[in-house]
């Protein structure tokens, strides 16, 4: 799953935890778990070993839906899977069309008919601002994807009238796509925050600050322990170190110790014992696509990254620092909210879930 665009957004979630303890803060201000949450825990003998998220409704597989296939365009369920040049039937068109032919249409083509316009208002958005048959293949929107598996259980299929009542049908990819897309381009929250930062280097170039000091080991070991060990609630992470993008829903962990050493000369000031860890997250990966939801099923994906790392404690085993001692670790990290409302042309979404 994969994504081009360079603005990411986290919410500052609120917590159940008392004031939290001072230390210094020997990470960049762009890696500081205060971003996500100014109470996390950080005491390293106190947070679990392990975590896995509650909701067993939500995080499911979808497609990132690639802009050079055409984005949420793309008629996947058809014989003929174009996204491109589509030729949207009128009125007269539709009111012939059978529900098995309807089904066939696009994503957005749907939404269009649903909401009454023939002219395909979604659809040429789409084509004009959020597909591009030149795009790189990894370019999509699982920007929008991923907050969207993490806040919505499963959208299940739909048959809805439309204002000419004429049945339109939506399978479970298409309620999939219409929600990453608005996640990704239809709505913005007011605070946005990101944890880490992206490396837009090359998995050659071994040298870029960006690529080696962005997301702090033990700031990362703070907001997984936390999030999932202790509340069971995910975290959105762009696994892959280099220039493509790659958001995926974390969804659980696996952490052992491997040994206990002394200080380093690159540990934080006021660090006295170092913890060589290696965790396996355990993520959704994006699928294709169906018309019934997958949750439960084989078509549902799951994937696993292990990294090795060590956790700098001070004298009463506060986490003020880490570093990392696998070449593969997590850009950046990062959360965005549900929506209250859903507004412009897809303020029916709601209707659909």
């Amino acid at each position: 799953m994969k994504w081009m665009a360079s603005v990411f957004y986290l919410l500052l979630f609120p917590s159940l935890y008392g004031a939290p303890l001072e230390i210094d803060e020997t990470w960049d201000e762009f890696s500081n778990p205060e971003i996500m949450n100014y109470y996390f825990k950080r005491d390293f003998y106190q947070l679990p070993l392990k975590g896995i998220v509650k909701d067993k409704n939500k995080y499911w597989s979808s497609d990132y839906w690639p802009l050079n296939k055409g984005n949420i365009n793309y008629r996947w369920y058809a014989k003929k899977k174009i996204g491109f040049n589509l030729k949207s039937p009128d009125l007269s068109a539709v009111q012939k069309m059978t529900i098995p032919q309807l089904a066939e249409l696009s994503p957005a083509e749907k939404y269009d008919l649903f909401i009454g316009r023939y002219d395909y208002p979604l659809k040429k958005e789409v084509e004009t601002k959020s597909s591009n048959p030149r795009a790189q293949i990894w370019e999509g929107i699982c920007h929008g994807w991923a907050p969207a598996t993490m806040n919505h259980p499963e959208p299940h299929p739909k048959l809805m009238r439309n204002p000419d009542g004429i049945e339109i049908p939506f399978g479970s990819s298409d309620i999939k796509a219409l929600l990453s897309y608005y996640y990704a381009n239809g709505f913005e929250v007011p605070d946005t925050f990101q944890m880490g930062r992206r490396c837009f280097r090359g998995r050659w170039i071994n040298r870029d600050r960006d690529c080696q000091q962005d997301l702090n080991a033990g700031a990362f070991h703070i907001v997984l322990t936390n999030r999932l060990g202790l509340n069971g609630i995910g975290v959105i992470g762009d696994l892959n170190r280099y220039t493509q993008v790659s958001n995926k829903p974390i969804i659980s962990y696996q952490s052992s110790i491997l040994k206990k050493m002394g200080p380093g000369p690159k540990s934080a000031p006021g660090t006295v014992e170092v913890v060589r860890v290696s965790t396996t997250v355990t993520f959704v990966k994006d699928a294709g696509h169906d018309w019934r939801p997958v949750l439960g099923t084989r078509k549902q994906y799951y994937k696993q990254d292990r990294y090795e790392y060590d956790v700098e404690l001070n004298a009463q085993g506060i986490i003020i620092g880490g570093e990392w001692v696998s070449s593969d670790r997590p850009d950046f990290l990062w959360l965005k909210p549900k929506p209250r409302a859903y507004e412009g042309v897809l303020s029916r979404l709601g209707e659909l879930l």
